[in-house]
């Protein structure tokens, strides 16, 4: 089951990117922190950021990420994607209030171990989503285990 799943919101995210444009940032992790190495100019467009927003920013520091709670639940899901699990949640941007983000996190490995985590992006309006919005209330994550 957890494969399937894991296969379908891949399925999803290459059927998104095929109609909105490719949005993504990555990070690594460099004494026990994690920092933001890129990030591509649609996710900034989308999130009314500039690029040094991102790049070398931890989730201490870089100023899109929102207040103490939000950053609080991003110490603890960056640490399961740099264990290697896939991980999927949403955030609304405080930068744009009219989206909400979905990301899912991709650990990348070279001969065996993290060097990277992609985190692959979805934007949608929340304005033409607000049948879903009760439901979005709670930070909600999924954790997909590796194949």
């Amino acid at each position: 089951m957890k494969i399937v799943l894991c296969s379908l919101l891949e399925e999803l995210l290459q059927e998104y990117e095929k109609s909105h444009s490719r949005m993504y940032f990555v990070f690594k992790k460099i004494e026990e922190q994690y920092v933001f190495t890129d990030v591509n100019q649609e996710l900034l467009q989308a999130v009314h950021q500039q690029r040094t927003d991102f790049v070398g920013q931890t989730i201490d520091t870089a100023p899109h990420l929102g207040d103490e709670a939000t950053r609080t639940k991003l110490k603890t899901i960056y640490p399961l994607a740099w264990s290697g699990k896939k991980v999927i949640f949403y955030c609304f941007p405080d930068r744009n209030i009219d989206i909400f983000v979905i990301t899912y996190l991709e650990p990348q490995y070279e001969q065996g171990k993290i060097v990277q985590v992609v985190g692959r992006c979805a934007a949608f309006d929340k304005n033409a989503s607000q049948d879903m919005l009760p439901y979005l209330e709670e930070f909600v994550t999924f954790e997909v285990l590796p194949d």
